[in-house]
């Protein structure tokens, strides 16, 4: 397996957590308030969430060690949820891949911090427009 076929799969197991905990939130949602727009709203509320915390770009993303902890928990969060909405083989699945994915935070911690340093970076606006002109 060339060097970075782990991270790459370790990056895609991150988006498959990450689209299972607005799963389980839309679920619960649905479950709790039998309603479809019930579920919208949870899903839209954890997305933008994610989106202002957690996600590569994220304008107040926490720094390298305390991001993986707080995402892992988050996900842990989502596997409690479907337990608590009767869902047990599928929050017995997710909760092991999310053991997995805790596996290789630990095996690739020392490429995790620079990469996502690297994608911020290149997020910052450069040219004529960022200089003012």
């Amino acid at each position: 397996m060339p060097d970075t076929a782990g991270p790459a799969l370790h990056a895609v197991l991150l988006f498959l957590l990450e689209l299972g905990l607005l799963g389980a939130a839309g679920f619960w949602a649905l479950t709790v308030f039998s309603s479809p727009w019930a579920a919208v709203v949870a899903v839209i509320v954890v997305a933008a969430g994610w989106g202002l915390l957690l996600s590569p770009k994220a304008p107040a993303r926490p720094p390298w060690p305390w991001h993986a902890v707080a995402a892992h928990v988050l996900f842990v969060l989502g596997a409690v949820v479907l337990f608590a909405v009767g869902q047990p083989l599928i929050a017995a699945v997710y909760l092991a891949l999310i053991l997995v994915s805790v596996a290789l935070t630990v095996v690739y911690r020392d490429r995790m911090g620079p990469a996502t340093e690297r994608i911020r970076e290149s997020a910052a606006p450069s040219g004529r427009r960022a200089a003012g002109r």
